[in-house]
């Protein structure tokens, strides 16, 4: 069995032994509390070798370690909110506290996208933020006081009745300032789904790790040369900014990243956001594309790379995917919308597909869809979101499964204030090969 290190704060160590057990079912788990960031340094320095792999129990551990030390040698994951960990909280509050203004609750900026413009009307979103700090001007040991200071600010604004944190190991500080807060955790579900990324990490092997990684950038849109020149700088200003992890060329129209596995695999958080995209959505004018391409050898990463991008395009604004090389794609990055689905569906999939005349690549989506969120069910809207494509064309899709004895209308939902009742179909491709 692997051995694992989790490095977790006291107040988060009681959430994450919700799922020991199921992690102990796979590897040997040792935990590592930490009091202070120089305490989870020194336990780091001591730790190193010890483990085939560390699980952080949030992001704040591993970009402390990451700043100190640089790219982490051994494979890791950390723990993550995810959009389901949000909405849930924000149901719960609203049934505890049914006079509660959301417009006066603070919430910490998302990692991954959340769409509240989708749960409240416009005059009742809660206010986001994240704290102005340049964080590469600051030790990480020292990160915590910048945001104590942000969060007093916050409060003091006269703005906010209730703030809502990540950062567990703030409770003494809040209480000593009399500010009112809820502590937002991953949930078990979220934990687990990191632990299973570390996992297939560890199975993947050394090997894998130093396979090519080739990104393609370029924009939906043709750029005047002033616009090409503003992407190139800002190609090397993220770079710099990331420690120097790729090699950046220009090529006619387009711009090249190359690195190895493990460098996206880091930057990634394991293929789950792409920070280069959201770098220059940040500090450019225009949208940007990239597709990330990996494989064995260079020239079959290129051509992974060129599927990516084209995926990428057809979002139609600044988006990311990558194509692994045994046809597992995922995207789009830093978006609840991302899946890992495959473009080469098994002969089993292809059949079912031609004979209920729906695209294969359509059936590979939805069944990962459906795998990813751990429910059999899904609405014409929901489908819509995850497939890219209109309402209209979702319920086609749907009525041809139904019609095919592969989904039935389980019940109505009123998924907004106006309109018809949603059908909400309850869809069966859990037992069909997908590869």
């Amino acid at each position: 069995m692997y051995s694992v290190g989790v490095f977790t704060t006291e107040r988060s160590l009681r959430h994450i032994m919700l799922i020991d057990q199921k992690m102990q079912e796979h590897s040997n788990i040792t935990y590592l509390p930490y009091s202070s960031p120089e305490h989870l340094k020194y336990l780091y320095e001591q730790n190193s070798n010890r483990f085939d792999g560390f699980l952080f129990t949030g992001s704040y551990p591993y970009n402390v370690l990451r700043k100190e030390f640089g790219p982490l040698s051994k494979p890791h994951a950390h723990c993550n909110v995810s959009d389901r960990d949000y909405y849930k909280l924000i149901a719960q509050m609203a049934v505890q506290q049914p006079g509660l203004d959301f417009s006066r609750v603070y919430f910490d900026r998302p990692e991954i996208p959340v769409d509240f413009h989708h749960i409240f009307l416009k005059q009742g979103v809660p206010l986001l933020g994240s704290a102005p700090i340049d964080w590469n001007m600051v030790a990480a040991t020292d990160w915590y006081v910048p945001l104590k200071d942000y969060y007093l600010s916050v409060w003091n604004s006269g703005k906010v009745d209730l703030l809502v944190t990540r950062f567990g190991s703030m409770d003494d500080y809040f209480r000593q300032h009399q500010i009112n807060f809820r502590y937002l955790a991953p949930s078990p579900e979220s934990m687990l789904e990191a632990f299973h990324g570390l996992l297939m990490q560890l199975q993947a092997g050394e090997m894998h790790d130093t396979s090519a990684c080739l990104g393609l950038v370029r924009s939906p849109n043709a750029l005047s040369n002033e616009q090409h020149s503003a992407l190139e700088i800002q190609l090397q200003n993220c770079n710099k900014l990331f420690s120097m992890p790729f090699l950046v060329y220009e090529h006619g129209d387009h711009f090249e990243l190359t690195a190895n596995v493990s460098v996206l695999k880091d930057i990634s958080q394991q293929y789950t956001v792409c920070p280069v995209t959201a770098f220059l959505e940040s500090r450019l004018d225009f949208d940007v594309c990239i597709g990330w391409g990996c494989s064995s050898n260079v020239i079959d990463a290129h051509r992974n790379a060129q599927r990516a991008v084209k995926e990428a395009l057809l979002c139609k604004s600044s988006s990311a995917f990558i194509v692994m090389d045994d046809n597992r794609i995922i995207g789009p990055l830093s978006s609840p919308r991302r899946i890992d689905y495959s473009d080469a569906p098994s002969q089993p999939l292809s059949k079912l597909a031609d004979r209920l005349s729906i695209s294969p690549l359509y059936l590979s989506k939805i069944s990962a869809v459906l795998s990813q969120r751990g429910d059999d069910t899904l609405s014409a809207e929901e489908l819509a979101y995850f497939l890219n494509v209109t309402s209209r064309s979702a319920s086609r899709i749907l009525s041809k499964l139904e019609a095919g004895g592969l989904a039935v209308v389980q019940y109505h939902r009123q998924l907004n204030l106006r309109g018809r009742p949603a059908k909400i179909y309850k869809i069966y491709l859990q037992d069909i090969p997908q590869i």
